[in-house]
């Protein structure tokens, strides 16, 4: 009866974030840069310079950060600035899990892996941005579905210059991502959420509730983010 009832409630929390999540704008969007080196270039250049930002560097964020100004941008909602937020973590791991680098039989971790986030507040976006919540589109890590929107803009310049400047104004908080176990940590933070919400995680046996991803099927998204995280022995609080 006890393992009902705290599977009701499960499912309960789970409807509640979903309504929320379609319903409320969030309050900070994660941006990932894949390229390391571009990354910290693009930062310190904004951190030391001043607009108007030169050519060069709006065309970088264009195509390092906003991928050669794609219409509609994954980004994950995140309800603080901090890099230990959960929606953080979950955007992470959702956009690195299908990486050779994660997998578990990888023997350790390239260098290239490493990446940079950017944490950006929804009122820093130019007033043109558009948000759609598009759990759908969110492909490898179910989790992280409730915090996948869209972002669609018609001018991606002027997106790029803002980011420049909020990032310059500290009014956007950036985080790097490497090989220093900050990718551990943020697993961990992922891990902690997912047992908490769907009890024991076990890959040959993954929870009813957990879809198959693009490329991913259940069991496979469990088992990366154990290794991830560094989990030798699974039991679920609830047990």
């Amino acid at each position: 009866m006890r393992v009902g009832a705290e599977n009701l409630l499960s499912r309960i929390r789970g409807w509640f974030e979903r309504i929320q999540a379609r319903f409320l704008r969030p309050i900070h969007i994660l941006r990932l840069c894949r390229r390391r080196t571009e990354f910290f270039s693009i930062v310190n250049e904004a951190i030391q310079g001043a607009p108007p930002w030169p050519t060069d560097l709006v065309d970088r964020v264009v195509q390092y950060v906003l991928e050669d100004g794609n219409v509609n941008l994954s980004v994950y909602a995140s309800a603080t600035a901090d890099p230990l937020d959960l929606g953080h973590a979950l955007g992470v791991i959702a956009e690195g899990i299908i990486q050779q680098d994660f997998q578990p039989s990888a023997k350790k971790r390239a260098k290239g892996c490493t990446r940079g986030t950017l944490l950006i507040p929804i009122n820093s976006l130019p007033t043109n941005a558009r948000l759609q919540f598009t759990p759908q589109h969110n492909l490898n890590f179910f989790p992280a579905d409730d915090r996948h929107y869209d972002l669609s803009i018609q001018n991606t310049r002027e997106l790029a210059a803002s980011i420049l400047d909020g990032i310059h104004n500290r009014a956007i908080h950036w985080t790097s991502l490497g090989n220093d176990g900050s990718y551990r940590v943020q697993a961990a933070i992922a891990y902690s959420y997912c047992l908490s919400r769907f009890g024991r995680l076990d890959n040959g046996n993954p929870p009813s509730r957990w879809r198959n991803g693009k490329d991913l099927v259940s069991g496979a998204q469990i088992e990366i983010l154990k290794h991830l995280a560094n989990v030798s022995v699974i039991d679920s609080p609830l047990q």
